[in-house]
C-alpha cells in the first residue's frame, strides 16, 4: 500500500491494455479506488477498478463517464488514451487526421472539461485534484513521417501547460508523463515483440504516473521525461 495513495479515486482512460492496464493494476494495488475507461472492456478485470465503457472523442460517452466518476469522489484524472499514425503528410488522409486528433487532444480536452467542474468543487471545500497527461517525448520535437502523431502530441502538451496555468486558480496540479519507446499495442503493434525486448515497459511508466500522484500536496511534478536506455538521448 502507498500511504499517500490510500483511499484515493483516479479515473484513468484508454485503461483496457498498455499503459493504462498497467497503471490501474499499480493504482488499486496501492489502495486506490479506480474508474477505467476504455472503449472496449468487456472481460477486463482489476480488484478495486470499475472499468465502464468510454469513447474519449463522444461527448455523451464523455459525460456518462464523468458523472460516475465524480459521484465517486474522484480526485484525480489520468488521460491515458491515445493513439498512433506515421506516414508522410502527403499520404494525411482527413479521415486520419481525425482519428487522430479527436482521440488525442480533443478527447484529453473532453474528459478534461467533464471533471473540472467538479474538481473545482473539491477546492472550494478545501480539497485538492490532480490531473496527468500521457502525451510522448515527441510532445516537443518532430521527425520524418511524424507529423500527424506529434502535432497530436504537441497539442496535448500545449493543452496540459494551458490548463496548469488555469488550474492553479483552484488548487489543481497538473503533470505531463512524457515516454519514449514503451512495448505496448501502440500503433497497431504487439506487446512483447522481440525487437522491443529492452523497451520502457508499461509498468515503468504506470510507475512514473503513481510517483506524480503520490508526492505530498505541497509539491507539484510539471513534467516527467523518461527513456529506455537503448534510445538515443533526446531532450526536451
Amino acid at each position: 500500500m502507498n500511504a499517500e495513495l490510500q483511499g484515493r479515486v483516479v479515473a484513468v482512460t484508454g485503461a483496457s491494455k498498455g499503459i493504462g492496464l498497467a497503471l490501474v493494476r499499480a493504482l488499486t494495488a496501492a489502495g486506490a479506488q479506480v474508474i477505467a475507461g476504455a472503449r472496449s472492456v468487456a472481460g477486463v478485470q482489476v480488484q478495486g477498478a470499475t472499468f465502464l465503457s468510454l469513447d474519449v472523442t463522444d461527448e455523451a460517452s464523455v459525460q456518462a463517464f464523468a458523472e460516475r466518476a465524480a459521484a465517486a469522489g474522484v480526485d484525480a484524472l489520468v488521460n491515458n488514451a491515445g493513439v498512433g499514425a506515421f506516414m508522410p503528410v502527403q499520404d494525411i488522409t482527413p479521415d486520419e487526421y481525425h482519428r487522430v486528433m479527436d482521440t488525442n487532444v480533443k478527447g484529453t480536452l473532453l474528459v478534461t472539461r467533464a471533471l473540472i467542474p467538479h474538481f473545482q468543487a473539491r477546492h472550494a471545500a478545501g480539497q485538492g485534484a490532480q490531473v496527468v497527461n500521457v502525451t510522448s517525448d515527441v510532445s516537443a520535437r518532430t521527425f520524418a513521417n511524424g507529423a500527424l502523431y506529434t502535432a497530436s502530441k504537441y497539442g496535448q502538451r500545449a493543452v496540459t501547460h494551458a490548463l496548469a496555468h488555469e488550474g492553479q486558480g483552484y488548487g489543481l496540479r497538473v503533470t505531463e508523463v512524457r515516454s519514449g519507446m514503451v512495448d505496448t499495442y501502440f500503433a497497431g503493434s504487439q506487446q512483447g515483440e522481440s525487437h522491443k525486448a529492452d523497451w520502457l515497459k508499461p509498468e515503468d511508466v504506470a510507475d512514473a504516473i503513481l510517483y506524480a500522484l503520490s508526492v505530498p500536496a505541497r509539491v507539484r511534478i510539471d513534467e516527467i521525461l523518461l527513456h529506455p536506455t537503448v534510445q538515443e538521448v533526446a531532450y526536451p
